[in-house]
């Protein structure tokens, strides 16, 4: 691993990065805290990785401290969504891997995430997906590189206004856009639209249970057209309404 690019090394010669808000750098960082971190995993270095990450953590506990706990939050979902589908590419048998990762999202959207807590979270997550993973079953797969990046992508802009041609132009620098549509497509099982789609029908989810936001309030806030819009597609991806959801998970005894 010693031998191979780390991302992280170079962050701070990047101007475009160096030139970014503390809170825009934090995202970026942790983006690519992870992404180096999955090359530890794959090769099975488990430990080494944790260290690596650990190491790079506390060395960046100043932009740590600019990130919001939900903005925190939504980096340890998006860990969990990359360890889950480290686990689904490279195994046959894949429930273990899509309990454990439910298991977590409804864990973590009920959980304030301080900058004290954040590593000690990044191990935990590292660890439990570690220990349902089979020995030699993470082979390296040449398409993940830009799947993984778009993932990353949508999850550091799902406040954002965000569509497949943003998430595509952001990877163009480095692979040919239609190949990673393909590739994405290949290896999630669903469109970058429709990834887009869930992961801000995830985020409406929390903000729904997390905040006292009117349903109005939160579809402008994820940058959906409108209300109707906003509960058009919530409905469809999870089956009720913004206010049924939150009225049924809110319910108190």
């Amino acid at each position: 691993m010693g031998t191979e690019l780390q991302f992280v090394q170079y962050l701070h010669q990047m101007r475009d990065y160096n030139d970014q808000h503390p809170t825009t750098k934090g995202l970026i960082l942790l983006g690519y805290l992870e992404r180096d971190f999955i090359r530890f995993y794959r090769a099975g270095k488990i430990e080494e990785g944790i260290q690596f990450a650990k190491k790079n953590l506390t060395r960046s506990r100043d932009l740590l401290n600019k990130l919001s706990s939900e903005e925190k939050q939504l980096q340890l979902s998006a860990l969990v969504d990359v360890l889950a589908f480290e686990g689904i590419q490279n195994h046959a048998e894949i429930y273990e891997f899509v309990k454990l990762r439910n298991d977590y999202h409804r864990w973590l959207v009920k959980l304030p995430v301080t900058t004290e807590r954040y590593q000690p979270l990044v191990v935990q997550i590292i660890r439990d997906f570690a220990a349902i993973a089979k020995p030699n079953a993470l082979a390296y797969n040449a398409h993940l590189e830009s799947t993984l990046d778009v993932m990353y992508y949508t999850n550091a802009h799902l406040h954002d206004q965000l569509s497949v041609k943003k998430v595509l132009a952001h990877v163009n620098a480095r692979c040919n856009p239609e190949s990673v549509r393909r590739s994405f497509s290949q290896e999630m099982h669903m469109s970058i639209r429709d990834y887009i789609n869930a992961k801000k029908i995830q985020e409406a989810e929390h903000m729904l249970l997390a905040t006292d936001l009117t349903i109005r309030a939160i579809a402008a806030e994820l940058c959906f057209y409108d209300a109707a819009d906003f509960s058009k597609r919530f409905k469809k991806e999870t089956g009720q309404t913004p206010l049924e959801f939150r009225q049924l998970n809110t319910r108190t005894d």
